[in-house]
């Protein structure tokens, strides 16, 4: 019984040993430089999700931030979005917690202090009272246009799981 259990400490730990291997910030600026020219250098195949009953078309990224899972950008050049979920898990757990709170402390330390954060949940914001939604906002701290990198903590109802959600908002084409 007790080697049934510590294999299944050992499971749970398994997503988490993931990012503390990899190349998480290496991949991050790799990003972000990217999100500068709508990405233009990390599009990959077409293809496209069903996001309430509509074919939108995104493009696979060729830049992967944690094996196994694809990150897309929007096919819309002017206003450029990579996205990724980094994280699932059927119900809310310590563990999805535990992970978004080691990206968020990882893309700080990434990305250093040109960058503004702040994070919205319940303990201040009044639309998120009742809620486990937490969303971490990083702005470059520069004027003109801004690359936006935001993480996401909530129950994605269309996939009817709980994800940690990465999105880099980048800057579009010129007209």
């Amino acid at each position: 019984m007790k080697q049934f259990l510590l294999g299944m400490l050992m499971m749970a730990a398994l997503p988490m040993a993931s990012f503390a291997q990899d190349n998480f910030c290496a991949n991050l600026t790799t990003l972000v430089n990217a999100s500068q020219e709508y990405f233009k250098d990390l599009r990959g195949e077409e293809t496209s999700l069903e996001i309430r009953g509509v074919a939108k078309p995104y493009q696979k990224s060729t830049l992967v931030l944690k094996e196994g899972v694809d990150m897309l950008i929007t096919a819309d050049e002017l206003y450029p979005e990579a996205v990724v979920y980094l994280a699932e898990n059927r119900f809310y757990s310590n563990e999805l917690e535990a992970t978004y709170s080691d990206l968020k402390k990882k893309i700080i330390e990434c990305l250093g202090d040109q960058w503004v954060t702040e994070e919205k949940d319940k303990t201040n914001d009044i639309y998120l009272e009742d809620t486990e939604y937490k969303k971490f906002i990083a702005k470059e701290n520069k004027k003109g246009k801004r690359v936006k990198v935001e993480l996401f903590m909530y129950n994605q109802r269309e996939l009817n799981t709980w994800v940690v959600e990465l999105k880099v908002f980048g800057i579009g084409k010129k007209l």
